[in-house]
């Protein structure tokens, strides 16, 4: 069977990781790598047997058949319309942009291109969180009352663009569009949000945020990101519901647990056949080769960047904003 072909837009760490998982994926190889620093598409070309490329225009004209979009955030948008005029099925890095409007033109041009566009919210496949989910959804808290979840460590100094809140976003769509997707995923629609945080401070490389969003079930789920944290990169989530207890701890051994009024236990860790990157490109492939459904949804993608939206809008004038 003739494999399609894959490209990869950003030869950045995302890049990097986006490339070894189209590498692996079933009925594709990996094809080409853009970046406009072409010694560092050369490099990570040359890992992979694929060829490099100075320009997204160039990739595209190679015939590649999908590409994951591995820039800055504020690129997201024009890239991923560009790769999909262009014919490409269009796997684009979190957050999908930095504003739902923008997500809405992606949506139609996915739409007017007839081609499939998904959001890499790789948090979904982490086993812990998609445990979490599973039991949430099978009823084994019983219905959801208060989420806490925590993620972060210090400043993600591979580059200095995570800084500028204009390329990024900031740490409300970098680092807090994580959780939030899971939350909806998880515990459905957000309908109040309120943040306050260190954005507004003018702190250099230096940022925390703390967010309280309502969901439409009445459940609150409260999340904390941040890098300040010199301890180092971590994540962690409780659920309490009327039925059980739910928590998780990256940074532990045995980093799931559960406890019911009738047993309690722990869930395995995360082995590296288990590897959340890769499972993300498969799946996406997989919903290209076979037609079946996306693993995140590009409405799904605009929901968490509207969240993000409603908690910069907050943190900035102190008010609780209606969804």
């Amino acid at each position: 069977m003739t494999k399609l072909k894959a490209g990869v837009i950003g030869a950045g760490g995302m890049g990097s990781t986006h490339a070894r998982g189209w590498a692996k994926a079933e009925g594709f190889t990996l094809a080409g790598i853009a970046d406009v620093d072409l010694s560092k598409a050369e490099a990570l070309a040359g890992k992979f047997g694929a060829t490099a490329f100075s320009s997204v225009e160039a990739l595209l004209a190679s015939g590649v058949d999908a590409v994951s979009v591995c820039l800055p955030s504020a690129l997201h948008k024009s890239v991923t319309e560009q790769a999909l005029a262009a014919g490409c099925h269009v796997l684009c890095e979190k957050p999908m942009a930095l504003s739902a409007e923008d997500c809405d033109s992606m949506i139609a041009a996915a739409k007017a291109a007839g081609k499939l566009l998904s959001v890499a919210q790789v948090v979904r496949f982490f086993s812990e969180f998609a445990s979490a989910h599973r039991l949430v959804q099978s009823g084994a808290v019983g219905n959801p009352a208060v989420v806490r979840t925590r993620r972060g460590g210090g400043f993600p100094g591979w580059s200095s663009w995570f800084g500028d809140e204009a390329q990024s976003g900031g740490i409300l769509f970098d680092l807090a569009v994580h959780d939030i997707d899971w939350l909806l995923w998880t515990f459905g629609p957000v309908v109040r949000v309120y943040a306050k945080g260190l954005t507004e401070r003018g702190f250099e490389r230096l940022d925390h945020a703390l967010l309280t969003l309502r969901h439409a079930s009445g459940a609150i789920s409260h999340t904390e990101v941040t890098w300040a944290d010199p301890k180092g990169g971590g994540a962690t989530f409780e659920i309490a519901g009327d039925a059980g207890l739910l928590s998780h701890d990256s940074r532990k051994e045995v980093s799931l647990s559960f406890r019911t009024e009738t047993r309690t236990g722990t869930g395995r860790p995360l082995i590296p056949e288990d590897d959340p990157y890769d499972q993300q490109i498969a799946a996406f492939a997989k919903a290209i080769t076979e037609g079946g459904p996306l693993a995140v949804t590009a409405d799904e993608g605009r929901a968490a960047v509207a969240v993000a939206a409603a908690a910069r809008e907050s943190l900035k004038t102190g008010r609780a904003i209606a969804l």
